[in-house]
């Protein structure tokens, strides 16, 4: 009887401290169901999986908005909406119908300023990109800076630091952020020679247990690179040479020239001087170079993070989605998108539209891969079409539609890239890059095995259920 009561007694008392625990917080309600059945299903267990997942990042870890000030972002930004107002077309394209709409909602949501003439490679394969990687940074004169979720201590991780060695002992600034959780395999010691040479390191919120920190969620998931203020790099690719035991040959990175660099620089620094305590940049005005490379890419880089009062890359994909006509061709590792996105692409395919979903086939997050095929089966089952990659881990992160407009970057198609964690996105404005994409997403098929009504009923009940259950948890996955 004693064992009933004290038994049920801290029941109630887990229950109660589960409801103040998730409620204190604000989050979306399906994130908070979810939290509270793990934290009552499992009491006290629960805890530690919400001390784990679960705990938010305080706002004054996030960035530093003062570095923005200094830049005279806001005054652009201000500048550009009003010129949206007075009927400016700030979209330079024939009959780019409904992206100014996209483009205002991106300006108002993430201060997202529309930059042209830029100069825009698409490197979709990992050999490429690394050797044009290393050959860019050779070249470097003035700065390198580096902002990474995953840098492996592998041959390609070790070859990366002893070429910044090379360029630090060369009098060069190298600025490397990155994160603990994607980079959990990196020692300290991994940077001692290239710190000894005057180079900086820098880990993202960065804790006393170092690499050790349980903090699973609000990780730096940018891959930025910027060189003397005139070069950048965007998109997917980690630097090593797998993703967590994974072969990985096709992502996506974009290589930039021209205005938009100034607002990867700007975003780089920005989470440079949030994260660092000591190393702060204060004269960023030295860091800005006028372009010397134009070319004919209209383009907006669209930042994420917990910090947000919007979710802007969401947005973002939301406008791209519901101008579509034609098309909406969608990669991505993982595919757990929430209730106003999966109900777009339904939308959009019952009026016809293309819709086609590749992830791939094999993962190395088997709740993610679960709950990704749930929702496949509701995009197959409204008129989608849907596909498995299978020749390796499928990275790349890209919307194209209609074949004139493109996002890339590293936000996959999921509740936590629009939530928990720090992400960057390239929303791009050109008719050619459009055909470039639509062009990769084509050769991949090849490489794919359709997902189709045929697939799905063969499946046997439990794998079915497996894909209901980790739908449930795909809030806080």
């Amino acid at each position: 009887m004693w064992l009933g009561l004290i038994v049920g007694g801290l029941y109630i008392i887990n229950a109660f401290i589960a409801i103040v625990t998730v409620f204190r917080s604000h989050r979306d309600i399906s994130a908070v169901w979810a939290w509270l059945l793990v934290l009552l299903l499992l009491p006290f267990v629960g805890f530690l999986i919400y001390f784990v997942f679960g705990r938010k990042l305080r706002a004054d870890r996030m960035q530093d908005l003062m570095t923005q000030r200094l830049l005279g972002i806001n005054d652009l930004v201000v500048q550009q909406q009003e010129a949206l107002a007075a009927g400016q077309p700030l979209i330079g394209t024939p009959g780019s119908g409904g992206v100014s709409e996209l483009v205002r909602t991106l300006l108002r949501a993430d201060d997202a300023l529309v930059t042209t003439h830029n100069e825009v490679q698409v490197l979709s394969l990992r050999e490429a990109f690394f050797k044009q990687l290393f050959e860019d940074i050779g070249l470097a004169t003035e700065h390198i800076h580096i902002e990474a979720y995953t840098i492996q201590p592998d041959a390609v991780g070790r070859q990366l630091r002893d070429l910044l060695i090379e360029k630090a002992q060369a009098g060069i600034t190298v600025r490397v952020l990155y994160d603990t959780f994607g980079s959990h395999g990196l020692p300290i010691s991994f940077w001692k020679g290239l710190t000894a040479a005057g180079g900086q390191v820098e880990r993202f919120v960065a804790t006393k247990l170092g690499r050790w920190n349980p903090r699973i969620n609000f990780r730096n998931h940018r891959k930025l690179i910027v060189i003397d203020g005139h070069l950048a790099y965007l998109g997917g690719f980690n630097l090593g040479k797998e993703h967590r035991g994974l072969p990985t040959l096709r992502d996506t990175q974009l290589r930039i020239q021209g205005k938009a660099v100034a607002v990867i620089q700007a975003r780089f620094l920005m989470d440079w001087n949030g994260t660092s305590k000591r190393q702060q940049v204060k004269d960023v005005d030295v860091l800005f170079r006028e372009p010397v490379v134009t070319g004919n890419t209209t383009m907006q880089i669209v930042a994420g993070g917990p910090g947000q009062q919007v979710e802007a890359i969401k947005l973002g994909y939301l406008g791209l989605i519901n101008q579509a006509k034609r098309s909406i061709w969608i990669e991505s590792p993982y595919f757990v998108p929430d209730d106003s996105l999966l109900d777009a692409l339904t939308i959009a395919a019952n009026a016809g539209v293309d819709v086609r979903i590749m992830v791939p086939k094999k993962t190395n997050q088997s709740l993610m891969a679960k709950a990704s095929q749930f929702y496949l089966n509701q995009v197959v089952a409204n008129g989608g079409q849907a596909f498995l990659y299978e020749e390796g881990f499928l990275h790349a992160k890209t919307i194209v539609v209609d074949g004139k407009y493109v996002s890339t970057g590293t936000a996959n198609f999921d509740i936590r890239s629009f939530k928990l964690n720090f992400e960057v996105a390239a929303f791009l404005y050109d008719h050619h890059l459009g055909k470039t994409f639509q062009k990769l997403f084509l050769a991949d098929m090849e490489r794919a095995m359709p997902y189709t009504q045929k697939v799905i009923k063969a499946k046997k009940r439990p794998a079915r259920l497996a894909e209901e259950l980790s739908r449930l948890l795909a809030p806080i996955l």
